[in-house]
């Protein structure tokens, strides 16, 4: 008899840490989602552009919603305990289940930079990933100028494997991107 795997992300988890509560999007996150998304100083190192609307981000709002009901890979939204703000998301952009493989990608609000709570909500997505997604490398990306997401990658462990030079043309400029990875044997 074979046993089918579960999926991790139905019904969709809720982790914890010292300081985070990692939950999903809910409609009250719509203004504390805008506020971080309408920055540029958070937008210039994202795919995405800055939200110039609530109606940019509760369009970010339901495709999550979207992926929740589904199961799939979704955000997580950053939770602060203490406040019961949010003040981030994190998630793993997108998962290759036959290679066990995921890249991790995560956004902050400006106010809590420089704080450690990045670090602590990718070290429990790690963890959630090598232990409950039957990963063996998560990986993780920036633009070579986002010093503040190399210093959370490299705060976790991950190694730098190297910058692709040219690799991404993004608002119209050409960007290098570092790789940075952590295989689930050097945790």
């Amino acid at each position: 008899m074979t046993v089918k795997p579960t999926n991790p992300f139905y019904p969709f988890p809720e982790l914890q840490t010292k300081r985070l509560l990692l939950r999903k999007l809910q409609q009250d996150d719509l203004h504390a989602v805008f506020n971080y998304a309408s920055r540029t100083e958070v937008s210039r190192f994202m795919l995405w552009d800055t939200h110039q609307s609530t109606q940019d981000t509760q369009q970010f709002l339901n495709i999550s919603y979207e992926k929740y009901e589904k199961g799939e890979v979704a955000p997580f939204a950053i939770e602060e305990k203490s406040s019961g703000r949010l003040i981030g998301t994190i998630d793993f952009v997108w998962w290759d289940k036959e290679h066990g493989v995921a890249e991790l990608g995560y956004v902050l609000t400006p106010d809590y930079w420089g704080q450690g709570f990045i670090p602590e909500a990718a070290e429990r997505l790690v963890q959630f990933g090598f232990d409950k997604m039957d990963l063996f490398r998560i990986e993780a990306r920036c633009y070579e100028t986002n010093t503040n997401s190399t210093r959370v990658m490299e705060k976790i462990g991950m190694s730098h494997e190297g910058t692709l030079r040219g690799r991404m043309l993004v608002k119209g400029e050409r960007q290098n991107i570092l790789l940075y990875s952590l295989l689930k044997n050097e945790v």
